[in-house]
């Protein structure tokens, strides 16, 4: 029995976890075989492994088959390609005891063994190795067994071939490329399917291997952080061997602990690199380091570039600002520092900001680190000023704060470009353009009902924003309210008051109606006048009107500002009966309650032209005469005819329609004088006055 408690595996900390477990999605994949290969020596190297654990179980039961078919044979692709089988008897895991001598000094091989023969599996991880347990205990036995074994076969190509897993084929020929196809060799009669794989390889497809990229290092106190991109080249390296140097170059050694595995990403926020930290015997000496890959074929690949530093010892003092000397030119500062690690010190920094808390910008960034004083001009109102030691590590040590300011008279900016709103509800909102000035303090707020009152300030202490809300009384015979900014800065130190505001207070007083004094409906005209309304606010006078005895809204007429008392409606339709109505709107857009309507009927009485033309022909042989007349108007209804003999009045005699343009009278006596008279007659009932015209007959 083989039973492994205590294996030392160097593997990242940061993917072990989600390489564990990754497994719990194993069951739903497909299993299958899956083969990568390459070119070594003259041979083609084989890998392979399945995806499921059941597979897994059944390969380590029965075996794997390998079926070689020569595809291209000197660059001819083969009609009928040739079939050999390398592998009569399947492939599987050495017996246990072949094991024994090869895990006593290969930590793979011992985990590949304790995966496939091990009653118990418990591995301890160097890198906090219980909470690692805890979690793998968690998982099935099965899916532990599975992911440790085909992880240790990644990491040695001679684990591979002891667990069933690598072949090498060394009856390959040049010229010639091969499809491989490796299956498990599961009898027929068994119900298990695992789908096989295959890699398509010839000798001349060998390539070199990659240098591994991007390696860097990060030289820290006795530390270093060496860094480099595994993405780059995780197709073609399972784990790393990094070496150092102590004498320039001349030797280098492999870090205890290596190869480096990287046993899987983060599944959030994953990363690219793998990192590796070395501890430093000392600092200030130069060490260098280099990286190789190898391959899941144990081919190691070239070297990166040599990464060198030294350890640096960090700087561990902080600086202080000790003295502030201000005079009429500007100010000295003056800070210590420890000599005792002055060694650890690189430079000074000088930072300035407005505010002990705010945003410090560099103003000297390389002061030496002998200097212990530094003089200053054009210093703003207010300053906050830090010294900043900087160490050869690049660390840092600043010190407290230290204000400055010097002597100041001038008042800040008068506030500028007020403006504001009253709303219904009585709230004021103000507010200004604000003031830059470095030692800018905040504003006072003034307020007064006239404007040749005294004003009342409104803030209780200077306030920084440049904006404010105030409540006032709309329900006051003002009608306006004034207000006025003054601002300070820092030293109390006001400005002038700035240009007085004026805002109107809200209207919520509707004004009083106008009051109708005279109507005159006269040839369709219709004439109003009226009383305005007494509010002083009032703005304008609306004629509403309105057919009576009909739906439909009012309609709005006119407008007419104040002090205009009177309209006349000249659109109305004669013979028609009109309701008229009036309100007054003030100058908050306030309304008055529309007063009492008036009734107004207008009569057509606009006199009517005359008609044009009106001719009379005797004909004494055929017994009649004949009238024409011409006459075109809107709103024509017909004609009237008037007739009577001499010394008669004229009577009625016929009406026609307005289509009617002549008319042939038969109705006569001889030697007889006739006079015929006409009326155009319109819709409205309006008549035209009569024309007249005499004949002898």
């Amino acid at each position: 029995m083989i039973k492994m408690k205590n294996l030392n595996i160097i593997c990242l900390f940061l993917g072990i976890i989600s390489n564990i477990y990754s497994q719990k999605e194993i069951g739903g994949q497909a299993s299958e075989v899956k083969v990568i290969a390459t070119v070594s020596n003259k041979k083609i190297l084989l890998r392979w492994g399945v995806t499921t654990p059941r597979a897994w179980k059944y390969a380590n039961k029965y075996g794997y088959h390998i079926e070689r078919k020569t595809i291209v044979k000197n660059g001819v692709v083969q009609q009928q390609p040739k079939v050999e089988l390398l592998t009569p008897i399947p492939i599987k895991p050495r017996p246990m005891m072949e094991w024994k001598e090869f895990t006593e000094n290969n930590v793979n091989a011992a985990i590949a063994a304790q995966a496939l023969y091990g009653e118990e599996f418990e591995v301890d991880m160097n890198n906090g190795g219980n909470g690692i347990l805890n979690i793998i205990n968690k998982a099935q036995a099965l899916e532990q067994r599975f992911t440790f074994a085909l992880h240790a076969a990644d990491q040695d190509f001679e684990v591979a071939k002891f667990s069933g897993l690598a072949f090498e084929d060394i009856t390959v020929k040049e010229g010639e490329n091969y499809l491989y196809n490796i299956r498990v060799a599961i009898p027929e009669n068994e119900n298990k399917k695992v789908k096989k794989g295959g890699v398509y390889i010839g000798l001349r497809d060998k390539k070199p291997l990659p240098e591994p990229k991007e390696f860097v290092g990060v030289f820290k106190d006795k530390t270093v952080l060496l860094s480099w991109n595994q993405a780059i080249v995780s197709s073609f390296y399972t784990n790393y061997i990094i070496e150092k140097s102590e004498d320039a170059g001349k030797s280098f050694k492999e870090l205890l602990g290596t190869p480096l595995v990287d046993l899987g990403g983060r599944e959030r926020n994953p990363s690219n690199r793998m990192m590796y930290i070395d501890s430093l015997f000392q600092n200030n000496k130069v060490y260098q380091y280099r990286i190789k890959g190898v391959s899941p074929f144990g081919i190691e690949g070239p070297y990166s570039k040599v990464v060198s530093g030294k350890g640096i010892t960090p700087l561990t003092f902080t600086p202080f600002i000790s003295d502030v000397l201000v005079d009429n030119y500007g100010v000295m500062l003056k800070w210590e520092f420890s000599g005792e690690a002055i060694h650890t010190l690189k430079k000074f920094k000088l930072l300035r900001s407005n505010t002990p808390k705010g945003k410090y910008l560099v103003i000297n960034d390389n002061i030496s680190k002998n200097q212990r004083s530094i003089r200053l001009t054009g210093l703003q109102p207010v300053n906050y000023y830090k010294i900043v030691g900087v160490g050869f590590d690049g660390g840092t040590r600043t010190s407290f704060p230290k204000m400055v300011q010097p002597d100041d008279s001038t008042p800040p900016a008068i506030p500028s470009l007020l403006n504001g709103t009253i709303d219904s509800l009585g709230v004021v909102r103000l507010q200004w353009k604000k003031n830059t000035e470095i030692d800018f303090l905040g504003y006072r707020v003034f307020k007064a009902n006239l404007k040749t009152d005294e004003f009342t300030q409104i803030t209780f202490e200077p306030v920084p924003q440049n904006s404010i809300t105030d409540t006032i009384n709309i329900k006051t015979l003002n009608k306006h309210i004034y207000y006025k900014v003054q601002s300070f800065d820092k030293r109390y130190n006001p400005s002038e008051f700035s240009e007085v505001i004026e805002l109107k207070r809200p209207d919520i007083v509707p004004p009083t109606q106008p009051v109708f004094t005279l109507f005159n409906a006269d040839k369709g005209v219709v004439l109003l006048k009226w009383i305005n309304s007494t509010s002083e606010d009032a703005e304008t006078t609306s004629i509403y009107r309105k057919e009576r005895g009909v739906e439909e809204p009012w309609q709005l007429l006119a407008t007419i500002p104040l002090p205009t008392t009177e309209y006349e409606d000249r659109t109305g339709i004669p013979d028609k009966t009109y309701l008229y109505t009036a309100l007054t709107t003030d100058e908050s857009g306030l309304e008055s309650e529309p007063i009492t309507p008036l009734k107004i009927t207008i009569i057509d009485n606009r006199p009517k032209p005359i008609i044009e033309r009106f001719v009379a022909e005797a004909n004494r042989i055929e017994n009649y005469i004949r009238l024409n007349w011409t006459y075109k108007h809107d709103g024509l209804k017909g004609f009237n005819l008037y007739k009577a003999k001499e010394g008669k009045k004229p009577s009625l005699y016929k009406v026609f329609g307005n289509e009617t343009n002549k008319f042939l009278d038969k109705n006569l006596l001889i030697n007889t004088k006739y006079s015929y008279l006409l009326q155009a007659i319109f819709e409205t009932g309006a008549k035209s006055p009569l024309k007249k015209i005499e004949i002898n007959y």
